[in-house]
């Protein structure tokens, strides 16, 4: 029913004038550093997000590094993170030598709770990292009140979240640093790529050092003050970048109202909860759309063979993380620790939609609705399917 959206509605490197764009880097002498679409490109989505500096990096993992390097991070600190997220947000801790230290989420947001993180705050507590899961915005308040009692940092891991604001806001300023993520899944892409942003200026600076071999802004080339590594960006991926930003204030509204509206029909439908946003919240990114399924209110039928029949619809849909502390990884890190009762029910129960299909029209909407009350109409019998 729904099928060929997925292609139809990713962002396409076929966008008008974007081949004329990446011509204009062919034909420059500066393909990397000094180019001036990675220079416009940091400014103009600094400026975006209310943020005054940027750097635009390699990919949003070590964006997320290098913005714990910049603050000091080190051996020997612990960093709150929540574990319903991806991989990255704990890898970028265990990399400084800090030990990542995994707090519950909102049952209702899914989002870090600040409640639970601030009792799993200690003497060695350097920094809190809120995710903005999905592109819907952690209580940003309560993390800056918990950072301003206990002298910590704030990092934003804001790679869903792309256009997202909080009390009028955009998320990626609210902490004293935001990562954004531009790999192929994300609202706003160039393949790879990420972005680095902050308002303040020592940490923008040591972020520099980071990511540029260890140079200074102003240093000569071959002065090298930290053992600093390459994270720089292409200007090719600059370009890309740049020329969606004349689109994604659109797109982000486009999802926020196609969000609001799927989301209250989803929710009409018994065994369905989506996720809520906190009262601050003046725009939900929608990267993902993530609900919750309940299996009784569809005669049993397993959340596997539920997926199957959306998928079958049309409606492209996903299981979503596992817990990040029982990845492989984790098992014989520092940071393991005793399980998480809603990340382990959210992680069992979630399922995601994801964002390409909130750029459709409102019949869209309709028809995915439409899917769900379908396959619960006929959960008894797809559950008997051998």
């Amino acid at each position: 029913m729904l099928a060929g959206y997925y292609t139809f509605l990713s962002v396409s490197p076929r966008l008008p004038g974007l081949v004329e764009a990446l011509k204009r880097v062919v034909e420059d002498d500066q393909w990397g550093l000094r180019s001036e679409s990675i220079r416009r490109f940091e400014e103009d989505f600094a400026h975006y997000h209310d943020a005054r500096y940027g750097l635009a990096m390699s990919n949003g993992t070590v964006a997320l590094y290098a913005a714990l390097a910049a603050l000091g991070i080190k051996g020997g600190d612990e960093v709150i993170v929540p574990a319903y997220t991806f991989m990255a947000c704990a890898a970028a801790v265990m990399h400084t030598g800090a030990t990542p230290v995994f707090a519950d989420i909102d049952p209702h947001t899914f989002n870090l709770d600040p409640q639970d993180a601030a009792r799993r705050i200690s003497p060695r507590t350097a920094a809190i990292m809120p995710v903005h899961v999905g592109g819907n915005p952690a209580d940003m308040a309560a993390f800056q009140a918990l950072a301003r009692e206990h002298g910590l940092r704030i990092v934003e891991d804001a790679a869903q979240a792309h256009g997202a604001s909080y009390n009028g806001t955009q998320v990626g300023a609210l902490g004293d640093v935001g990562c954004f993520s531009f790999q192929s899944s994300k609202n706003m892409t160039a393949g790879e790529g990420g972005i680095l942003l902050t308002n303040d200026r020592d940490i923008y600076e040591r972020a520099f050092e980071v990511y540029n071999c260890g140079r200074t802004l102003s240093g000569p080339s071959y002065e090298h003050v930290v053992p600093g590594l390459n994270f720089r960006l292409s200007a090719f991926q600059a370009a890309i970048l740049l020329h969606q930003m004349s689109s994604l204030d659109d797109w982000a509204a486009t999802r926020e109202e196609n969000g609001r509206y799927l989301e209250e029909r989803l929710n009409a439908i018994e065994g369905i909860t989506c996720a809520q946003r906190y009262p601050g919240t003046t725009r939900n990114a929608y990267h993902l759309l993530i609900f919750t399924y309940d299996s009784r209110h569809f005669h049993g039928l397993p959340k596997a063979r539920f997926l199957e029949a959306l998928n079958a619809e049309g409606v492209v849909a996903t299981e979503g993380y596992r817990p990040v502390y029982r990845l492989a990884f984790m098992e014989q890190s520092a940071g393991q620790q005793a399980e998480l009762p809603v990340t382990e029910r959210i992680c069992r129960d979630g399922i995601w939609i994801r964002q390409f299909e909130l750029l459709g029209d409102r019949s869209l909407m309709d028809g995915i609705a439409e899917a769900f009350r379908k396959i619960q109409a006929h959960a008894e019998r797809l559950k008997a399917l051998p």
